[in-house]
């Protein structure tokens, strides 16, 4: 339904098709495919800046990656868009299906925050399903956390499990590299942690320092790892990207930074706004539209999660979680900062901030007294 929904969204909605847009262009790539096997063959990984096929020409080089990947979808589903997005949307279950096992079989009383979080919420589930990029990364990285908790937890992972490693960090490096160097950098420090954590006494006894400190060195680490992650250029791609949202976007769907420059000092005078209005804006009143009204709403939802959350921050935590949660909470927190810097627009905003949205509110509503009174009350 979510899936079909997006399709009907950006035909009478939205100006720009670029779901449509993606589809009818991988078509065109699976019909000449079918034609010459061969080039299909050859040129499924050859992923170059520029796309020239039969006419076909296609710039940038996470959407030649997606075209490809949804060209082989093209073909199973007969070039038919709806049966394509009943694709999409049936891995994106599958993928939210498979953390919400995981997460409610290793945080004890978790089946009310991870069933909004991963199952309901309402944004969440919209944007991650469907033909886009966002339905594809996202899925990949439910797997990835998965595999992240097992390790983690030390339960046996099968050979099917590694495969899926595999493919999903391939499928998240090539679309959402930032998502991807964010996420490796917390989940390496988790796994470093916990290993040091059974032989070093200290980091036993102060695992979220440890935590906070190994995550630090790793992301410097990680900005040797790709082009756009040196820190020069890091900064110079998320003002760029910046100006050219603020070029094209109204000014009252906009985030108002101030002074936005690619320097160190610049980016941390603005980090508040950007996490603040990453999280909670558009308010009520801010959202265009409907869309923008309806994402208001649920922005008034997360701030009563966020608020609710904090009241009920003096409830233990399992020892076994706190490594797990602190990386929750540094991947949002830094992923969230600098889409909401290089993405000023509100309403793209909403549907990029998919990246790290299921996490946090997992994050607010796990042991929230508010959550456990309303499934009380009204769902049991």
């Amino acid at each position: 339904v979510a899936g079909i929904s997006v399709g009907l969204i950006y035909t009478f909605y939205y100006e720009a098709n670029d779901t449509f847009y993606y589809f009818n262009t991988a078509v065109q790539l699976a019909n000449y495919s079918k034609e010459n096997f061969i080039y299909a063959l050859t040129h499924l990984f050859d992923y170059d800046e520029i796309l020239n096929v039969d006419g076909l020409v296609v710039e940038g080089f996470r959407s030649i990656v997606f075209l490809k990947i949804l060209s082989l979808f093209a073909l199973f589903a007969g070039n038919n868009y709806w049966i394509c997005s009943a694709y999409f949307s049936l891995l994106s279950f599958a993928s939210s299906w498979y953390i919400y096992q995981e997460v409610t079989e290793q945080f004890e009383n978790s089946t009310p925050a991870a069933s909004l979080t991963f199952l309901f919420f309402p944004s969440v589930v919209f944007w991650s399903s469907g033909i886009e990029k966002e339905t594809l990364t996202l899925a990949s990285l439910y797997f990835l956390t998965v595999l992240l908790m097992r390790i983690y937890f030390r339960r046996p992972n099968q050979k099917a499990v590694w495969v899926l490693f595999v493919l999903s960090s391939a499928i998240l490096w090539l679309l959402k590299y930032y998502w991807a160097g964010v996420f490796f950098s917390a989940a390496i420090t988790v796994v470093i942690v916990q290993f040091l954590s059974d032989r070093v006494e200290k980091i036993k006894r102060h695992p979220i320092l440890s935590y906070v400190f190994l995550f630090t060195l790793i992301g410097v680490g990680f900005s040797f790892v790709h082009p756009n992650f040196y820190l020069h250029r890091f900064l110079e791609v998320i003002v760029s990207n910046h100006d050219a949202f603020v070029s094209l976007s109204n000014h009252t769907n906009l985030i108002h930074f101030h002074h936005l420059t690619p320097s160190i000092s610049s980016i941390i005078i603005n980090t508040p706004l950007a996490l603040f209005s990453g999280i909670f804006r558009p308010m009520l009143g801010e959202g265009n539209g409907v869309m923008g009204t309806l994402a208001s709403i649920e922005n008034l939802l997360i701030l009563i999660l966020f608020f609710s959350a904090i009241a009920s921050l003096k409830r233990k935590t399992r020892p076994a979680t706190v490594i797990l949660t602190a990386a929750l909470i540094s991947y949002c927190i830094v992923l969230c900062i600098f889409l909401a810097l290089s993405t000023p627009n509100l309403g793209t905003l909403s549907r990029y901030r998919v990246g790290f949205l299921p996490f946090l509110i997992f994050v607010f509503a796990y042991q929230n007294r508010l959550v456990e009174f309303v499934t009380k009350k009204f769902l049991k």
